[in-house]
């Protein structure tokens, strides 16, 4: 109704969306994708001081990597002159893996934004007007909106810091007194928060038709998947987004680990882990975006800061096949090898973990953190992760009583303070 009011510009967006997106071999599809690319190029080198350097580009290949450090150190420069500020919105990451991030969006951006949102819950079962059940971090602000904002798109806040054993068995009686559709949205550690109790708590599946889960911000596991289904009936499928751009991929339905790369908003390259170079399809590399519709400040083959692989399907379609998370994030054997990061779920058939780490802190030195009630098999573990380390690595095993979130709310299963310091 809103959006009607305001001259459709949702709809048109939402529209555009999904024609680019699922007629991808058309050469009408190709052909506007090329334009979006071709303008934000234009408009970059034309009115903002730091790509006006690069007016005389043949193409994207001649504009440079970026990454947050560049913007947050050059953000006047990266403003470009055609929009003010008071009419664009200031868009901020929480700084969990570093400091505090923001980039200006123009109003168009923002509607694009809305659209992509529509159309990627909408392709994982997600019906608009149907409750939504959002666990994440919440800031004490949104309490003030919630008559306003949440009310009318229908908008369940829950914050991942209060999910307790009383607060989950809270949430489970409220699900199953409501009958109308729902569906989830939020962290894979919350949802796998909520499995680790309905397990303990010898819970049948739960019948409160549930519709959609959606995971983001964190890799989707094998557990969390099997037992969300089991639980609530639905095989959930993980996003890939980020605050500053927007939803870049997400997995198909059906619990297919292919992510349908958001091609109708961004152009995807794939670059060596350590060289501005691309690299070949089937390669891990490091996620490298260019937002096609945010005009006030054009984020050009912007350093994402994530790992993935890119591959081609029979049809010529570019998807990604993996996405590993943070480069800080990735775990190396002694001989600087990348271990891939599921490595971590081979701890769970050595006993049961309310959580679990994995820390590389040296060039061959390991931490594995465990919060359980029992002791392990500890022999048997360090048998087994010698074998992806190297038998010269020097692994340590620690029991703890909790791994605590970052201060966005998330938990690193992962994590790499090693390379971090390199």
């Amino acid at each position: 109704m809103f959006d009607i009011l305001k001259g459709n510009d949702i709809r048109k967006h939402y529209e555009d969306i999904k024609e680019l997106i699922e007629t991808p071999s058309s050469q009408s599809t190709k052909d506007r994708k090329d334009n979006y690319l071709q303008q934000i190029l234009q408009h970059a080198v034309s009115t903002t001081w730091f790509y006006q350097k690069y007016i005389s580009y043949n193409s994207i290949l001649d504009f440079p990597v970026i990454n947050k450090n560049t913007i947050r150190d050059n953000f006047e420069e990266f403003k470009s002159s055609k929009y003010e500020i008071n009419k664009c919105t200031l868009v901020s990451t929480s700084g969990s893996t570093g400091a505090p991030f923001s980039v200006l969006q123009n109003m168009s951006k923002r509607c694009r934004n809305t659209g992509d949102n529509l159309y990627f819950s909408n392709r994982s079962g997600y019906e608009i007007g149907q409750k939504l059940i959002y666990i994440k971090i919440w800031p004490d602000s949104f309490k003030n909106t919630i008559l306003s904002k949440f009310w009318w798109q229908n908008i369940v806040p829950h914050s991942v810091f209060k999910l307790n054993d009383d607060d989950i068995d809270n949430l489970i009686k409220r699900l199953k007194k409501d009958s109308n559709k729902k569906s989830f949205l939020g962290y894979t550690s919350a949802f796998e928060k909520i499995c680790k109790y309905l397990d303990k708590s010898n819970s049948e599946s739960i019948n409160c038709n549930i519709t959609s889960i959606i995971t983001m911000s964190e890799g989707l596991n094998d557990y969390v998947r099997s037992t969300m289904k089991k639980y609530f009936g639905v095989i959930p499928v993980s996003r890939y987004s980020n605050n500053e751009n927007g939803i870049i991929a997400q997995e198909d339905i059906g619990g297919s680990s292919k992510f349908i790369i958001n091609a109708a908003s961004y152009y995807i390259e794939i670059f060596d882990i350590h060289k501005d170079v691309p690299v070949h399809p089937g390669k891990t590399g490091r996620i490298i975006v260019t937002d096609l519709h945010n005009y006030a400040i054009p984020m050009i083959r912007y350093d994402t800061g994530d790992i993935g692989i890119m591959e081609v399907d029979v049809n010529g379609v570019h998807y990604l096949s993996s996405i590993k998370g943070r480069k800080l994030d990735l775990i190396y054997n002694t001989k600087g090898k990348i271990i891939p990061s599921h490595v971590s779920y081979k701890l769970c058939k050595y006993g049961d973990y309310k959580q679990f780490q994995l820390i590389q802190y040296g060039e061959k030195d390991y931490l594995i953190k465990l919060n359980t009630d029992k002791k392990v098999d500890e022999n048997k573990i360090l048998k087994e992760y010698k074998e992806y380390f190297g038998q010269d690595a020097n692994i340590e095993i620690q029991y703890v009583d909790e791994i605590p979130l970052l201060s966005s709310g998330k938990r690193r299963e992962v994590t790499n303070t090693y390379h971090s310091q390199l």
